[in-house]
């Protein structure tokens, strides 16, 4: 069957491995990338529109937005990997089906969430160490962020399943796109309207809208290979047993994250308030903890926007390994990682360097407070001391997920975010206070990738690959 795809899904079995994951990674990376940078522009405007502590505010809802995005990513991810391995097998109706039922699961899950978020709003907040000084930021922004979350989610994963059935240039349009709007809206809601925070919820909001128009005119697209059709939009035990099976991994990282930023969140609250005394902001006495937390926020904008392009990368591998594992030319799976791997270390390389040589001036940019800017460029020297790993780790894991080995990634992805960052969040503050905080990163970086390594080792070795 000819198909109108990018990349069409033939070619991913006949085409160079080394071209193909140009064609792919390339998008992906940018659209990644793109996706993270907004979130970083949002940073960077209620830094310097709105003032330090709305950067904490912010912060403090990072473990519900981590939460709202799990979910996305259990389905998204899934069904992504999913699509890709029946395109393998030539079953193209059987990935419209996925497609269906990954819609049906998106709209139930984000309904169930937007009603449980709201309903416990304050009480979530406190419990993250809201303070009186920036609770009110958190509370504003989220109340309009959360009734956009079926908006996001379908966003996300549809945008995903966009690139694994061989979009991947329609997909990095998606992401500019809502980029391109939300970076309009802020600037007009914020410094225009003077709306504050909720000028920064309203553009995200409104953006990712923008985007979910795109991505669902594409997949109503009768000229689409995989497509919504009638047929399609049953639902289908089956389908969803194996697409949580498969989105468990990157679901448990996002579930993780939101267990961890939670945690790192309380102990910089703790531990900040003990380090940091005597602040004052406008001539305001200011808790020492809340500015650590406004620190975390600029360095989770930072290496979070460098972890996407990991992300990218990984997600430019994923399509060709799951077609090539469900075709039976693992040879080009094995081909693909070692691109993958090579790319996604130069990325953490050029990210340690970056941070190690240049802490104050990539802090400057979200705000002009010298506390904040003292506080945050220590901590990302630290955080990021062993970033040089991170490219291997998050690649490898991917790649078992793409495979159909989730409980492999599985084992990779929590290595990292729980079995060792928790620990160290736990023990180390203790001693080192909030330099304990920042190190605890950098330790389970070095940790989860001797893990990964091993692991990835014994499966080559074992032939676990040759399907």
């Amino acid at each position: 069957m000819k198909s109108n795809s990018d990349t069409s899904s033939l070619a991913l079995e006949q085409q160079s491995v080394r071209r193909l994951f140009r064609n792919y990674a390339v998008p992906a990376t940018l659209a990644t990338a793109a996706n993270s940078l907004y979130n970083i522009i949002d940073r960077i405007i209620i830094g310097q529109g709105v003032g330090p502590l709305a950067i904490s505010g912010l912060a403090l809802t990072f473990p519900i937005m981590n939460l709202s995005i799990a979910f996305s990513s259990l389905i998204g991810s899934g069904s992504s990997s999913i699509a890709s391995i029946r395109l393998g097998e030539h079953r193209t109706q059987e990935a419209s089906r996925v497609l269906g039922n990954s819609l049906i699961l998106t709209v139930i899950i984000s309904i169930v969430a937007t009603v449980f978020f709201l309903l416990f709003l304050d009480p979530l907040l406190l419990f993250f160490k809201a303070s009186p000084d920036t609770l009110p930021y958190a509370r504003d922004f989220l109340r309009i962020i959360l009734y956009g979350i079926i908006i996001a989610n379908l966003f996300y994963e549809l945008n995903n399943l966009m690139r694994a059935t061989g979009h991947p240039r329609k997909a990095m349009f998606s992401i500019l796109l809502t980029v391109a709007l939300n970076l309009l809206f802020a600037l007009l809601f914020i410094f225009g309207f003077h709306w504050g925070i909720k000028g920064a919820a309203w553009a995200t909001l409104l953006a990712q809208l923008g985007g979910l128009i795109w991505v669902m005119a594409h997949f109503l697209n009768p000229k689409t290979e995989v497509r919504f059709t009638r047929e399609c939009l049953h639902f289908d035990w089956k389908i969803t047993k194996e697409v949580c099976a498969i989105g468990l991994s990157p679901f448990l990282i996002h579930l993780c994250s939101c267990v961890v930023i939670m945690l790192i969140n309380m102990q910089l609250k703790t531990y900040g308030d003990l380090d940091f005394t005597g602040i004052l902001i406008n001539g305001k006495p200011v808790a020492g903890g809340d500015l650590a937390i406004g620190a975390f926020g600029i360095i989770n904008s930072i290496v979070g926007f460098m972890v996407m392009v990991i992300f990218g990368l990984a997600n430019g591998l994923q399509p060709i390994a799951g077609y090539n594992y469900g075709a039976g030319r693992t040879d080009r799976v094995r081909e693909v990682l070692s691109l993958a791997i090579r790319w996604a270390s130069i990325v953490s390389v050029v990210t340690f360097a970056l941070c190690m040589c240049f802490p104050k001036t990539i802090t400057g940019f979200f705000t002009h407070d010298l506390n904040t800017t003292l506080i945050t460029a220590r901590g990302l020297r630290l955080y990021v001391s062993m970033f040089i790993f991170t490219g291997f780790q998050v690649v490898t894991s991917i790649l078992f997920q793409s495979v159909n080995k989730a409980g492999v990634s599985i084992l990779l992805s929590t290595t990292r975010q729980i079995l060792f960052l928790v620990p160290c969040l736990l023990l180390l503050p203790c001693w080192l206070h909030t330099d304990g905080v920042w190190l605890s990163q950098a330790v389970s970086d070095l940790l989860a990738a001797l893990v990964t390594g091993g692991v990835l080792a014994y499966h080559l070795r074992k032939g676990v690959l040759k399907g």
